[in-house]
């Protein structure tokens, strides 16, 4: 007998199954055949929600980014409403809070570092830098303008501002990752990324007009929980 579902729980199932396959063998080996298979449809249904596995592909990004920014929120919006800190306050405090909340969810932080850093995965977490960034660099660009009221930044085009903030910021977390995945030891990890770390910042002062030495967005100690287990 056949099973007819709504539009958004079939939808989501869509979402549910492909996560599963793109998390376990990635987005370039899992076919669209695959997909329909363990959704239990015909091909005609898959095609009736999405044009292509890019498409399904992107609504599976959007979701998960989405997913992500709702849990963040909580911790984040009470920093933006905030009238008594400075902006400069501000964006050391949103850095520290996204960085508690990773230490809060290890295990979230250790499977996207697994799975997105698959060589099968390379568009998939290209997607998700893109959608998260553009989620998140609007928050950096409120932050970045009121530090510029204030006079502690100076930067002439905040939203362009906050973008390169996050660039960097993503590709320090993947300096990160890949020495995570490689097992490397807590000692030589922890000298490179202190020099990484000090440079990170100065390259967001300069960006953000900022004095030197005046922002502190990434505890060390943090990173270096991430290579405790390993030795």
């Amino acid at each position: 007998m056949r099973v007819v579902k709504e539009y958004d729980e079939r939808y989501a199932e869509f979402l549910d199954v492909a996560q599963a396959l793109f998390y376990s063998q990635g987005y370039e080996r899992t076919s669209v055949k695959e997909i329909i298979k363990d959704v239990g449809v015909a091909k005609g249904t898959f095609y009736h929600y999405f044009d292509s596995k890019a498409a399904l592909l992107e609504a599976l990004v959007q979701t998960l980014i989405e997913r992500l920014y709702a849990q963040l929120q909580s911790t984040l919006q009470p920093i933006l409403e905030d009238e008594t800190t400075t902006g400069a306050e501000k964006f050391e405090l949103l850095f520290a809070r996204i960085g508690n909340w990773k230490l809060a969810n290890p295990d979230f932080v250790w499977e996207s570092v697994r799975v997105f850093y698959q060589d099968e995965n390379v568009l998939l977490r290209a997607k998700m830098i893109e959608a998260s960034t553009a989620k998140m660099a609007p928050l950096f660009a409120q932050i970045i303008r009121q530090g510029v009221r204030e006079g502690s930044f100076d930067v002439a085009h905040p939203d362009e501002a906050a973008h390169l903030v996050f660039v960097l910021n993503q590709t320090l977390s993947e300096a990160v990752a890949k020495m995570m995945l490689a097992g490397e030891r807590k000692e030589a990890a922890m000298q490179q990324m202190g020099r990484k770390l000090t440079t990170y910042e100065r390259s967001v002062e300069r960006i953000l007009g900022a004095a030197e030495g005046s922002l502190h967005l990434i505890d060390l100690q943090h990173i270096e929980v991430w290579f405790s287990e390993q030795g």
